[in-house]
């Protein structure tokens, strides 16, 4: 007991001294590093806009779709508008995913004048 004793005591003594070495190792200069979490990378190439086509007369027109439902309906009443304006329009279509994608655009491109990309809601 005696020896328990002298343990609990020897503790009080020495247990805050141990916290008191410690926070005065801490208490120095902190520097921190801080870093870009966008990192650094180079942006996208930029491409100017298009010129409109000035006249519809005798152009191809490509219509992209996504599939969204409904969609099908807008753009058959769309053509027919065209169609009845532009009787010499020339109507190509294409149905695909949201992102037109590299190849795609280089077909559409090749294919038609101008484009009209419809997404839904």
């Amino acid at each position: 007991m005696k020896k328990l004793m002298t343990c609990l005591i020897g503790g009080i003594f020495v247990v805050p001294f141990l916290f008191a070495a410690a926070s005065q190792k801490q208490s120095g200069s902190v520097t921190l590093e801080v870093m870009n979490p966008r990192s650094n990378l180079e942006p996208p190439p930029v491409f100017p806009i298009t010129p409109r086509v000035k006249e519809l007369a005798g152009k191809r027109v490509g219509i992209y779709w996504l599939g969204k439902a409904g969609g099908d309906n807008f753009f058959d009443a769309f053509e027919k508008v065209l169609k009845e304006k532009y009787p010499t329009v020339t109507v190509v279509r294409y149905k695909g995913s949201l992102d037109i994608g590299d190849q795609m655009a280089k077909q559409v491109a090749a294919e038609v004048d101008t484009l009209v990309y419809g997404v839904g809601d």
